[in-house]
């Protein structure tokens, strides 16, 4: 990882993760709190809004602007990818910060995707439009689960950088406040990802992985019923619908 220090006041301004660490060095990781509702679209189409109530807690995601929606569990994969690089840092004991760096090779090489041309390139972007232009409205911190009321975009500010003839350097982000608090502690609320995570195809699947190794932790056994299931996966269609995704 490369550290980016203002002139200033000498304080750390950029975390750019480095083409120069091995996929093998980091290990996935994904925010605790976030695998326990899934507050991404599951589908293909867009979604204006998501709703989650159950106890005395509720998450309610809706989009701002025009075009793309709610982010997508895909493009939380972008969310995952920031997440384990900055842990990895944390654990050897380097700075981090909540604005990251990162060039399309790099976030393609961690999430064992392909790199074809300029369209995946524009398919970065897109996706953190949406998570840019996503709203969460919740009452769960993201830190322990207690709670505590808060409305944010999972990307308070993003940055496309090219050169002045147009090619490609990399997108800058702003991590959302909240979840850089859960990161950024002695004990980050985390939980690690097989490494196969991304070769799954399926939002639902992504969805049913997380909520699975959320609910099960240490233990070789999860069960839940498909009516749990569905309400947490954030599905826009009916249980009867739902279940031909768990066949």
């Amino acid at each position: 990882m490369r550290l980016i220090k203002t002139e200033e006041a000498g304080q750390l301004e950029l975390f750019a993760i480095s083409a120069f660490t091995t996929k093998a060095d980091v290990r996935t990781k994904a925010l605790r709190e976030l695998m326990s509702a899934n507050l991404f679209n599951i589908g293909n189409k867009h979604r204006a809004n998501i709703s989650h109530r159950y106890g005395d807690r509720f998450a309610g995601v809706s989009s701002e602007g025009a075009g793309g929606g709610v982010a997508s569990v895909h493009d939380s994969d972008i969310l995952i990818f920031i997440i384990s690089h900055l842990v990895h840092s944390l654990n050897r004991g380097q700075d981090i910060s909540s604005r990251i760096f990162f060039t399309a090779h790099e976030f393609f090489r961690f999430t064992n995707r392909r790199h074809i041309g300029g369209t995946r390139y524009i398919n970065i972007w897109e996706s953190l439009k949406r998570l840019n232009g996503t709203i969460v409205h919740t009452n769960i911190d993201l830190s322990d689960g207690s709670t505590l009321e808060h409305r944010f975009n999972w990307l308070a500010d993003i940055t496309r950088h090219k050169t002045n003839s147009g090619k490609a350097l990399g997108f800058s982000v702003k991590l959302a406040d909240i979840i850089f608090k859960a990161i950024n502690s002695s004990a980050p609320a985390v939980l690690s990802l097989d490494k196969r995570y991304f070769d799954f195809k399926s939002g639902n699947d992504k969805f049913l992985y997380l909520y699975a190794r959320r609910s099960a932790g240490s233990e070789k056994e999860w069960a839940a019923t498909e009516h749990t299931i569905h309400q947490r996966s954030g599905t826009a269609v009916i249980l009867s619908q739902y279940r031909r995704l768990l066949d």
